[in-house]
């Protein structure tokens, strides 16, 4: 191989290793110092990207009255009707804030509609914004979800939001191949 052919390649080369290193994604967990270190505020958390790390699930029961009614042969049934609705959230699921609660809390929409959103925090500084639920027990926190009382299921105590984080570095390359020189 000759010396052009040999730089042409490293050019070539190094004009990748460039382009790799300079676009690193990755998801980072939230928390108050990446908030206050960004200067964050509600406007720019509105602009965000947020994933879910875990999966969630919400449940919701309701009992519906007792009916009375008399069937054709005269016996008296008896009917009790309940439901019992679901909502998940898988991990990584892409979810947007929609309003900042208390300045150190966001609620995050992981659904089309703002009215319905899960809260995250981190009040006891463990590091990350956690999902924010009240009366613990058993694992099961209560939410108010969409104007409804949920809880979360077990499992879901644990989930915290992350973000996407690109750092972009700009590095500069240059080449220059010596002609050399003769004495004068």
């Amino acid at each position: 191989m000759n010396t052009k052919t040999i730089n042409k390649a490293l050019f070539i080369l190094s004009i990748g290793a460039i382009t790799l290193l300079s676009a690193c994604q990755s998801l980072t967990p939230f928390s108050n110092s990446v908030r206050t270190k960004y200067n964050l505020d509600e406007a720019k958390l509105k602009k965000m990207q947020f994933y879910i790390s875990d999966n969630i699930m919400l449940q919701r029961g309701e009992k519906a009255s007792d009916a009375q009614e008399l069937d054709a042969e005269g016996k008296l049934v008896i009917s009790e009707s309940a439901s019992l609705d679901n909502i998940s959230v898988d991990a990584k699921t892409p979810g947007v804030c929609v309003k900042v609660i208390d300045g150190n809390k966001i609620a995050v929409s992981f659904f089309e509609s703002d009215d319905q959103y899960l809260v995250f925090g981190d009040p006891n500084n463990r590091g990350k914004y956690y999902l924010m639920g009240a009366d613990w027990k058993n694992g099961k926190g209560k939410i108010n979800f969409g104007g409804k009382t949920y809880y979360i299921m077990p499992g879901g105590a644990g989930a915290y939001l992350k973000f996407e984080m690109k750092k972009v570095k700009d590095y500069k390359t240059s080449s220059t191949k010596a002609k050399g020189r003769k004495v004068n």
